[in-house]
């Protein structure tokens, strides 16, 4: 009646949709603390290498053009868990919604932004990396309004479906109070298997 019922399922697949993207964005939320890679280390830190040596993805620097490049320079010369320097091209800038336009006008405006010299932006057309945000980095959602990812086009971020949405109504003939029940699960599994390929900042100096 007045479409209550349809609203309510309508409801329950966005706040499903909601709890998988709030439970993968946590390894970026707690990247710097909780998250961590096969090594035992947190995903963005620095990271003790199986042949010797030591690998740092991370930074505390705000989001500027001058840190956006030696996050870019750090992913080319990042080595993996064995040594080897990958050569990680940067695909994706990630950001909270806070940094949003900011990082739009370092990556696409057509002079270097936060400048005022015409420089070219090298970053516009040379490198061809996509900015993507989402409401489950920012402070309000637990994470917070300064910290900023670069991740290449090989990462090890991933993501696990053991089992897809599913849906069932239970008839109210096998309710005690002639009720209809609607019920939905899922089974997902996010983790970050090697941090190769990433780079964080926590945007704090």
């Amino acid at each position: 009646m007045h479409g209550v019922w349809a609203e309510d399922v309508k409801d329950f697949a966005i706040k499903a949709k909601e709890t998988q993207d709030f439970t993968a964005f946590g390894l970026f939320r707690n990247g710097f603390t909780t998250a961590l890679t096969a090594d035992g280390s947190a995903i963005f830190s620095t990271h003790t290498l199986i042949g010797g040596g030591t690998q740092a993805n991370n930074g505390t620097a705000a989001l500027t053009p001058t840190s956006f490049n030696t996050a870019i320079v750090n992913l080319l010369e990042q080595k993996d868990q064995s040594g080897v320097v990958r050569g990680n091209s940067p695909a994706v800038l990630l950001v909270p919604p806070a940094l949003w336009k900011h990082a739009r006008e370092i990556t696409d405006s057509a002079l270097i932004a936060d400048s005022g010299n015409n420089n070219v932006n090298v970053y516009r057309s040379a490198l061809g990396i996509t900015v993507w945000t989402s409401n489950w980095l920012g402070a309000v959602a637990g994470g917070s309004d300064t910290a900023w990812f670069l991740l290449a086009t090989r990462h090890g971020f991933t993501r696990v479906i053991r089992q897809g949405l599913e849906t069932a109504l239970t008839d109210w003939r096998y309710s005690n109070n002639l009720t209809y029940r609607y019920q939905a699960n899922f089974r997902e599994a996010y983790f970050c298997a090697d941090y190769a390929g990433s780079y964080g900042s926590d945007g704090t100096a």
